[in-house]
């Protein structure tokens, strides 16, 4: 099952080339948006404003649309180890074993088109985001701002330009779906990633257990869990108990554990675990009984966090919480910088501090590991304060 540091390390690539294309953007952005305040109130037009947006524009989409060739051709990688992880799954190997040919071929080509179709609904989705909509709306709106600040007079200039800024950086790039509902690229790639992934280590591991005649299910299992699938993380069920845990049904395990059912569907709602084809006469349990016990225990211990309890999982939601606010405050100080506002860079490497400091803190008071990586931003360049 591909998961844990491989898959991390898959993404960050991906992201990094994502990172490149939205520095890009935003210094674009930011160095029109100087542009326009240089100029005097009787001369701004926004006419001259539109045509240079639409070369910037031109160039910003066509490093996006490279940027996903290239993401499109590592993702295809990493379906691919995905799937092949699915087949050495040791809850398989003891089967296998005593019937090395019992995957029919035409079992393993349907498995490999559901693989392909997930893999091309995740590519067709990485390109949908070069669409000139996600760049020009966010670029149009911060003109269209910054001209009507130097044109009117109205309200204080330097803050109208500041809080254009502020919200370019805090915004980046952003997808628009149908809906109109705005999310960041980066996080919107990420989830895609990380559920295309997820859907194929299932269904595949789903699809092989069928073929085989397997009967049961076991759900993966980490560290910090969620608190509602803590209870069921590691543990075995036969199909049928499984299906009424999905529903939200009172379900039972193999032992004979009963448990009162619960709203979220396992892999659904930002659901990390993952439920995997399980035999009760060949596979043998991934996780012991005093793995999970330990792990359980040390989340409930936690630890605190400003004078307040906090289970690992919740320390952790924090630490993710000021990764993604880290980010925003470095995306705004590049964006500050084209656009020649020294002060609001000062601000923001000033709020990247405090934000690392707390960062260390509840890693350390936790004892949860530090991603610094996903702090990174590209064209980044930190100030003294």
């Amino acid at each position: 099952m591909l998961d844990g540091p491989e898959l991390e390390r898959a993404i960050a690539a991906i992201l990094k080339r994502l990172q490149g294309v939205n520095t890009l953007y935003i210094k674009k952005v930011a160095a029109q948006i100087k542009r326009i305040g240089e100029m005097n109130p009787s001369s701004v037009s926004r006419l001259v404003a539109m045509a240079d947006m639409g070369a910037d524009v031109n160039e910003i989409t066509e490093q996006l649309r490279l940027a996903a060739r290239l993401n499109v051709r590592d993702l295809q990688k990493v379906f691919q180890q995905a799937l092949d992880e699915t087949y050495q799954d040791p809850r398989f190997k003891l089967y296998f074993d005593e019937n090395p040919d019992a995957l029919r071929p035409e079992a393993e080509q349907r498995i490999t088109r559901f693989a392909t179709a997930v893999y091309q609904q995740t590519a067709a989705a990485m390109y949908n985001l070069s669409n000139t909509t996600a760049v020009s709306l966010g670029y149009r709106n911060a003109i269209d701002r910054a001209v009507l600040a130097t044109a009117t007079g109205l309200g204080s200039y330097t803050e109208t330009m500041r809080d254009v800024v502020k919200s370019l950086g805090a915004n980046g790039l952003q997808t628009v779906y149908a809906s109109g509902y705005k999310r960041r690229l980066d996080t919107a790639v990420r989830q895609n990633i990380v559920d295309g992934v997820r859907q194929v280590n299932m269904q595949a591991s789903m699809m092989i257990g069928e073929e085989l005649g397997f009967d049961a299910v076991e759900i993966s299992a980490h560290r910090r869990s969620a608190p509602d699938h803590e209870p069921v993380q590691g543990r075995v069920f036969l199909k049928e108990d499984f299906e009424l845990m999905q529903s939200g049904q009172a379900f039972r395990d193999v032992d004979g554990h009963l448990y009162q059912g619960f709203k979220r569907p396992i892999t659904q709602w930002n659901c990390q675990h993952i439920p995997l084809s399980f035999s009760t006469k060949y596979s043998k349990h991934a996780y012991t009984d005093e793995q999970l016990r330990r792990w359980a225990d040390e989340n409930q211990r936690g630890c605190i966090i400003n004078g307040k309890h906090k289970t690992l999982y919740e320390a952790s939601q924090i630490m993710r919480n000021l990764e993604t606010e880290v980010r925003r405050q470095k995306d705004t100080a590049v964006a500050a910088q084209a656009a020649g506002d020294d002060a609001l860079r000062k601000v923001c490497q000033q709020n990247i501090n405090a934000l690392v400091r707390r960062y260390a803190a509840v890693a350390k008071a936790s004892g949860n590991d530090e991603k610094r990586n996903r702090m990174t931003v590209e064209g980044f360049r930190a100030v003294k304060v």
